[in-house]
């Protein structure tokens, strides 16, 4: 069987299982620590077990699951400073990716950012917290995809895949009124500004802004709720992370 996925790429059932847990990961359908049965995954995707396997497989030698001696596979629980770390670096990759959408985006693309952009303000509204990941994904990857760069673009993916499921912890019920919701969406609207001027430097500046006040937001939490097993604000969730130079 042969579908057309986002992209408009044909795939076989395997691919497109493969690219439905990554997508699923990267939008935060899983949590830090949630156990994935290849039962469950199948029954929800309408397909057997054995594409499943191979994709819970091949997301584990990618490190964005883990896997244990008894062969259960686990989405996985990085530290505070893992997770920061992780964020410095897509603030930088996803700027330039930005940067260079700003001089090769074409209006339909501008069009279709609009469009997502006034979706995703409706779920933040609502506290749609799955609705919200989903956006946010396609938001940002139709940007970077604009970039015309897809080594560029993988590595984004790549780095989504390890840091996204840390997210939810924003999302919980309990905590999604720290989440900086309005601030969030005048960057997005300060991004598609930017790329509708073809002005690079405000492009990157708008996505980095985004995600550094993510970070800031996500890195008191992590440490209020002691993520990394010690007390609440504790030593165990005082770890620092070393931003790039420059």
């Amino acid at each position: 069987m042969k579908i057309k996925t986002r992209s408009g790429l044909h795939e076989t059932q395997r691919e497109r299982v493969y690219h439905r847990i990554k997508l699923g990961l990267m939008a935060g359908e899983y949590e830090p620590g949630q156990k994935l049965t290849i039962a469950k995954l199948a029954a929800g995707l309408g397909v057997s077990a054995t594409p499943v396997r191979e994709a819970l497989r091949r997301l584990a030698a990618e490190r964005a699951l883990l896997t244990y001696p008894n062969s259960s596979t686990a989405v996985p629980r990085p530290s505070r400073a893992a997770v920061l770390e992780i964020r410095a670096i897509r603030e930088r990759l996803e700027g330039f990716a930005a940067q260079l959408a700003a001089a090769r985006i074409d209006e339909a693309r501008l069009e279709q950012l609009a469009r997502i952009q006034k979706a995703l303000a409706a779920a933040r509204k609502r506290g749609d917290r799955r609705r919200i990941m989903h956006l946010n994904e396609e938001f940002h990857f139709s940007v970077y995809e604009a970039a015309g760069s897809s080594v560029l673009t993988d590595l984004i993916s790549t780095l989504w895949l390890h840091s996204a499921p840390t997210l939810m912890v924003l999302f919980k019920p309990e905590h999604i009124s720290r989440y900086p919701l309005a601030a969030q969406d005048r960057n997005n609207l300060a991004l598609v500004r930017a790329l509708r001027r073809r002005d690079g430097g405000r492009a990157a500046r708008a996505v980095e802004a985004e995600i550094a006040l993510g970070s800031r937001v996500l890195d008191r939490l992590m440490t209020e709720i002691g993520w990394d097993g010690g007390a609440p604000g504790g030593a165990g969730a005082r770890a620092s992370v070393r931003r790039p130079a420059g």
